[in-house]
């Protein structure tokens, strides 16, 4: 393999001066652990919201700050953009624990990151070669199974890898990535920019090649002692031009470009071990972030409830969860000689009918449906168990309480989905083995 243009590269004096500083921080190790660990956090802070920002999220810094260290959700904002932020940060977790356990990179652990960054698979907007609009299934941790060209801001295609060329592009990625990483003449910040590159330019999977290339390029620099390196939002159309003029054959500008970025994260451990402040002006979001986080201690902030609200509710939540959940009950019918899965909203006082009914099979939320702003319950009745010894029904009702201000209006995650399936289906095997 031909390396003498990735050897000339590492010769540059910018390189040098890299060293040079590292060098002078490494002299004043250990430093203190509150010193290493404000860093790191401000670097991770700072790596999560512009790597996620450039991609799109929209989330500002200081709400990235408050779900990160505190949890707390930004009103408005997409579920898909929190789960986003949240997958990148376990992301670095698990790049913190591969520099830690010194694991070499395959692409083992890149299908494991993709993953992680992307949290689940999801639906996206796309366009057939023929241009027709269509949605596309965007795959966690596996390579993609269709192209995905970009149209340039001129109007012009890029081209990355087919899915056919994917699987050796990538072989041939961390083959050069061996023979460069065991080759002592080719500095790390060469082979970790030129490999963000090289990945970017394959782009392996339907979605996150940006983000998973930049955790790449961190985990490569990280492994050699460095501090991870942060693209801002603000620079990202200079970022893009340096990686087109690498697609072009001229790849020393966005080596340069990364290499001052590094400096950027050397010179903010130099400050901070000398005592200085290295909070930048940008972060007065944060600050304002964490005071909101404290004044939240003492102001309840509650959205009061009404039947527009509930309706909304009903019809986003509970509808599609109660959907899943009937589905995976519907594995215990053939069990039983007839079954009914049934909503009841509770009428209002003085209404002849005391509850207002609807099945499963006429499971549509129409204005016509009465709401109390009260409860709704929801039944899973199975009957006549089919065996002449121990035949006996079964019924499991679940109440849904609208309190006054104790909920909250938010989506409900497939996790928290998946949970509450797990439960309810439980107690429907523990009802039938009691009863057995």
């Amino acid at each position: 393999m031909n390396l003498k243009l990735e050897t000339e590269f590492s010769k540059a004096d910018i390189l040098q001066e890299v060293d040079a500083l590292k060098k002078q921080i490494d002299n004043m190790r250990p430093l203190p652990e509150d010193v290493e660990g404000k860093v790191m956090q401000k670097l991770r802070l700072d790596w999560n919201y512009h790597s996620n920002a450039i991609e799109g999220n929209r989330l500002s810094y200081g709400e990235t700050v408050a779900f990160l260290m505190e949890g707390i959700t930004a009103k408005g904002k997409p579920l898909k953009d929190h789960l986003d932020i949240r997958g990148h940060n376990e992301a670095i977790n698990f790049l913190l624990s591969i520099v830690k356990e010194s694991r070499p990179i395959s692409e083992v652990e890149i299908r494991a990151l993709h993953k992680m960054i992307l949290v689940e698979p999801y639906e996206v907007s796309a366009q057939t070669t023929e241009g027709i609009p269509t949605t596309k299934r965007i795959s966690i941790g596996e390579y993609k199974t269709s192209a995905n060209h970009v149209k340039t801001a001129t109007g012009e295609t890029h081209y990355y890898a087919t899915p056919e060329e994917t699987p050796a592009k990538m072989q041939e990625l961390m083959e050069w990535y061996t023979e460069v990483s065991n080759h002592s003449e080719i500095h790390p910040v060469v082979i970790a920019a030129l490999f963000h590159h090289k990945f970017v330019s394959i782009h392996p999977f339907d979605d996150g090649n940006g983000r998973l290339s930049r955790i790449l390029m961190n985990l490569i620099l990280m492994q050699k002692g460095y501090p991870p390196v942060v693209i801002k939002m603000d620079d990202r159309q200079n970022y893009y031009a340096l990686l087109s003029r690498a697609d072009n054959g001229d790849g020393w500008p966005f080596i340069e470009y990364i290499t001052e970025q590094l400096q950027s994260s050397l010179q903010l451990y130099m400050k901070a071990a000398n005592g200085q402040n290295i909070d930048e002006e940008s972060d007065i979001d944060k600050e304002i972030a964490l005071f909101k986080m404290e004044i939240k201690k003492e102001v309840k902030l509650k959205e009061k409830k009404s039947e527009v609200l509930i309706r909304n509710t009903i019809e986003r939540d509970i509808y599609p969860l109660f959907r899943r959940i009937t589905n995976k009950t519907g594995e215990f019918d053939e069990f039983f000689f007839d079954n009914e899965k049934y909503f009841e909203y509770p009428l209002q006082i003085g209404k002849s009918n005391p509850v207002f009914k609807v099945s499963f099979e006429d499971l549509t939320f129409s204005p016509e449906i009465p709401i109390n702003n009260n409860c709704i319950n929801y039944y899973c009745v199975f009957k006549e168990f089919k065996n002449s010894d121990k035949k006996f029904d079964l019924s499991i009702n679940w109440k849904i309480n609208f309190e006054e201000f104790i909920y909250t209006i938010t989506d409900i995650t497939s996790v928290e989905q998946q949970e509450i399936i797990k439960r309810f289906i439980n107690e429907l095997k523990l009802a039938i083995k009691n009863i057995l």
